[in-house]
């Protein structure tokens, strides 16, 4: 007989409420690339859409949530419900105690054109800063304060990733 173990699941963010609070793009425009991004609020679903310029030294978009009042608590990782275009995305775990540029970082390929749960454990996230490597000290759930998605690893061209939910599990 095998025990089941039940984890708590918490929405961070459902995309069903158009007043939610704005979620910040933070492009390489900032470090003079010519790559652009939004995040559009639909129904039910938010998109992450635009195109990922290499002219200029560019190469990802990126946007940013609003902060969290409170880490994620319990749970084993993050859960979101997608639909991709076929590329490849990082989903970033942000805490206050991290320097600028940092975040633990997990990179996903939802599959084209079809909705999916994705499970990221969070086991499975790499302390990054500016895309590279800086540790291997584990994200502590209960720190994280806020989350963005990204796309970057040239990837050239138009992108678009609808995002249903994201909550932890």
């Amino acid at each position: 007989m095998t025990a089941q173990v039940e984890t708590e699941t918490r929405m961070l963010f459902a995309f069903d409420d158009r007043a939610s609070d704005p979620w910040c793009p933070a492009d390489d425009g900032l470090m003079g690339g010519r790559s652009r991004s939004r995040f559009v609020f639909g129904e039910g679903v938010a998109t992450f859409a635009g195109v990922v310029s290499l002219e200029a030294d560019g190469g990802f978009c990126s946007v940013r949530s609003p902060d969290l009042a409170t880490g994620f608590g319990g749970g084993a990782g993050v859960s979101l419900l997608v639909r991709g275009d076929g590329k490849a995305y990082t989903f970033c775990l942000h805490t206050r105690a991290l320097m600028p540029g940092m975040s633990y970082r997990c990179r996903f390929t939802p599959p084209a054109g079809e909705w999916a749960e994705v499970i990221l454990p969070f086991d499975q996230f790499v302390l990054m800063r500016f895309g590279f490597r800086v540790g291997v000290e584990p994200v502590n759930p209960a720190h994280v304060r806020g989350v963005s998605l990204m796309i970057a690893d040239k990837q050239e061209g138009p992108f678009a990733l609808e995002v249903a939910r994201i909550a932890t599990c």
